[in-house]
């Protein structure tokens, strides 16, 4: 198991070590400087979290996120940035409470990205990055949109007018034990888009399988208090009981993606589908959706509608959407959401969920969540 870890970890250093050593003699240091670009983003949220038999929750919350891209040869650039929030794996949120307290900034993104010359179309990228995952209408059946995973991962894409290949392969770190077994991802991933109609329509299908190594046996990821839904075993442990996932993680994911534009306003019908083959059941997750509009300049707007159900031991609960069912698994029901663009670069949003919890109980716990945004871009 360790000699599978090494190489792991050894093909993300040799990845990011090529990228260094095939750039380093292209750089040119004397006007480098002049492709640093900087942007970030300011969100204020109120939130209403309705939970069955407990009183309801209402919420003021920040995110402030600020980042510096610079591009330091004609193939390579590297990508800082921070963000407000605790270092909760799936939110940058600010709850504004703890008597006007100062609130955290952390290291949200921080990584190399880089390219071949020789090899169009190839991106190599190592460090704390952006999902580099393609999600079907941006669902978030496994990964919350705020989930920024650590490692390396290599994309390879190549394209013409009427096809889109892409396959995407990852090696995620996700604890280091000194006392036991470490657990990682390895992670594969292919998507072919076809194209139609001068590019206005286009039908995208694939599937990945995501390989969560040590987690049966192992405490539930970053909260080891809290397995966000999975099952879990209790063991007596030390004079006090300690959880352990019961089951591991090898997801298999299938999905597809159609697009269309009526005139100016783009539709997008999705549908996700993942199943657990390292559990023996509770183990398949489904979302099927539809957005409509981009809210992307002033007067533009959006809607989205999903539905899904995500058994137990689906996916990993500490990753997938955190807005949903509070966060987790063992949850059905739906999401609707809108948008509209107020002037260039701010945006009003809002999004609710009405859902019910434990699909194995006989009355299942309701769940609605209200949130609404001012979000301001520069």
């Amino acid at each position: 198991m360790k000699r599978k870890l090494q190489n792991n970890r050894v093909l993300t250093l040799v990845i990011a070590l090529t990228a260094v050593t095939a750039f380093s003699r292209s750089l040119e240091a004397s006007d480098w400087w002049e492709e640093i670009r900087l942007k970030g983003d300011f969100r204020y949220r109120y939130e209403m979290i309705d939970k069955e038999d407990k009183d309801s929750r209402q919420r003021h919350r920040i995110r402030a996120r600020f980042g510096i891209y610079g591009k330091v040869s004609s193939c390579a650039k590297v990508g800082i940035q921070l963000a407000t929030g605790s270092n909760d794996p799936v939110s940058t949120n600010q709850t504004l409470d703890d008597s006007f307290s100062t609130k955290r900034i952390g290291l949200d993104l921080a990584y190399l990205e880089a390219g071949l010359q020789n090899v169009p179309g190839l991106t190599m990228r190592a460090g704390k990055f952006k999902n580099p995952f393609f999600k079907p209408g941006k669902s978030e059946l496994l990964w919350d949109s705020d989930w920024n995973p650590e490692g390396g991962a290599v994309t390879f894409e190549r394209a013409n007018d009427k096809v889109t290949l892409t396959m995407i392969a990852a090696g995620l770190w996700i604890d280091e034990r000194s006392s036991s077994d470490d657990s990682y991802l390895t992670a594969g991933q292919g998507v072919v888009r076809l194209h139609f109609n001068e590019k206005k329509s286009s039908v995208a299908v694939g599937g990945g399988f995501f390989n969560y190594i040590n987690t049966q046996g192992f405490a539930p990821f970053f909260d080891p208090d809290d397995p966000m839904g999975n099952s879990v075993t209790t063991v007596e442990e030390d004079g006090g009981t300690a959880l352990y996932y019961a089951s591991g993680f090898k997801i298999l994911e299938l999905f597809g993606e159609a697009t269309h534009k009526f005139e100016k306003i783009p539709v997008t019908v999705m549908l996700h589908y993942v199943s657990n083959t390292a559990a023996d059941n509770l183990k398949t997750g489904w979302l099927v959706g539809l957005r409509v509009g981009k809210a992307k300049k002033p007067g533009m707007w959006e809607f989205r509608y999903n539905y899904r159900e995500v058994e137990k031991d689906a996916v990993v609960g500490m990753f997938t959407d955190s807005d949903f069912r509070g966060g987790g698994t063992d949850a059905k029901g739906h999401e609707v959401g809108a948008a509209v663009q107020l002037a260039k670069n701010i945006a009003f949003k809002v999004s609710y969920f009405i859902n019910e919890i434990g699909l194995e109980r006989e009355e299942m716990e309701g769940f609605k969540r209200l949130q609404v945004d001012l979000q301001l871009k520069f």
